[in-house]
């Protein structure tokens, strides 16, 4: 990700989006011949996931807020709504193609298509609207030299000062944090209910129910970055998300697990999409932000790594989900003094360069 990330600001994003759409399009055809589990690790654990979609998860929330100076929440909400409705249409659609066609007939159309469709698109994406001599939406007093300059020239030379500043690594430890805290619950959610006697059918709902939540607190949490800023919208969310998980702590009933799942849902969603829109407004347009990003998305795999190993460990340790549930209210915790620690929100008018201070 990292790699990826700095590719990103010294290069455009074009091509590593054109050459990730090669990736994943091929690997997700030869998904479908895999004979031996070493196969499932190279084919989709490197080129798919690690070189394909990471290019793609790094790169284009960034593009966005490039793009956008008014309304920037909204652009990036609908990009991260988008994003959480994907699995939720795609995984039934999945589902049925391999019923009914077989599992490398699936995968053979899946890849085709999919990569036909992301190479249009990425061969259509442009870092920043300087490389079409425009400006960005809602920009305005621009000059002419500003709105001509190619995103490629934006060269991540004040990386290293940058990655000396605290705001970096701030963010890096509250996605590492909050995605550790979320994983926990959202890799043992199902078996939760199940082991407090939620039926099969039930208890997979609950985490249906997370996903579509998520989807309406993804939007509406990335217009709250805009206008409050990150210290302010990642204290609700880990506050928020760290204090539901106590729910599960007395959930018998699979009405008491639904109900978590809606109010996690929406601080789970909300703690996750507003890292881009942070970096733009506290380091500004010309900033490495590609860059920064993947230092924080390498800090939320980690997290999500740690969280879902952790919540299977404690169970396996005592026999109860009770130790997963509070380690994961604690880790969560642990990200609000970092959250409160971010300077605080500069709002930027549109119409002027001056800044102006909130209370």
């Amino acid at each position: 990700m990292v790699v990826m990330g700095w590719l990103g600001d010294r290069y455009g994003a074009r091509a590593l989006m054109i050459g990730a759409s090669f990736l994943i399009s091929t690997g997700t055809v030869l998904l479908g011949s895999i004979t031996e589990l070493w196969h499932l690790y190279v084919i989709y654990g490197l080129f798919v996931g690690s070189l394909g979609n990471a290019a793609f998860m790094v790169l284009l929330p960034v593009i966005v807020t490039r793009w956008f100076k008014r309304h920037m929440g909204v652009a990036v909400g609908i990009y991260w709504a988008a994003l959480g409705a994907g699995p939720m249409i795609f995984a039934p659609l999945f589902r049925w193609m391999i019923e009914t066609g077989g599992w490398e007939w699936t995968f053979t159309v899946t890849g085709i298509v999919l990569g036909g469709i992301l190479l249009v698109f990425s061969a259509l994406i442009r870092s920043s609207p300087h490389e079409m001599g425009l400006s960005a939406y809602g920009a305005e007093g621009s000059s002419k030299e500003q709105r001509v300059r190619a995103a490629s020239a934006i060269a991540p030379a004040g990386l290293r000062q940058l990655l000396t500043q605290r705001p970096v690594w701030l963010l890096t430890g509250i996605h590492h944090l909050g995605c550790a805290g979320h994983a926990i619950i959202l890799a043992h959610v199902v078996s939760m209910a199940t082991f407090r006697g939620v039926s099969g059918v039930e208890a997979a709902g609950v985490l249906s129910t997370i996903a579509g939540v998520s989807i309406i607190s993804r939007f509406a949490f990335s217009i709250l970055t805009e206008r409050l800023g990150g210290r302010a919208v990642l204290a609700m969310a880990v506050i928020g998300q760290s204090t539901s998980v106590l729910i599960l702590l007395f959930a018998s009933e699979a009405w008491v697990f639904y109900l978590f799942a809606v109010v996690f849902g929406v601080c789970y969603g909300g703690e996750m999409v507003g890292f881009p829109i942070i970096n733009r407004q506290l380091f500004g347009e010309s900033a490495p932000l590609s860059s920064i990003y993947s230092f924080e998305m390498v800090g939320a795999s980690t997290g999500m790594a740690l969280g879902g190993w952790l919540g299977g460990a404690l169970f396996d340790v005592s026999g109860t989900y009770t130790w997963a549930i509070l380690a994961s209210a604690a880790v969560g915790y642990l990200g609000l003094p970092l959250a409160l620690y971010l300077p605080r929100h500069t709002k930027f008018v549109a119409s002027s360069s001056k800044a102006v201070g909130t209370a």
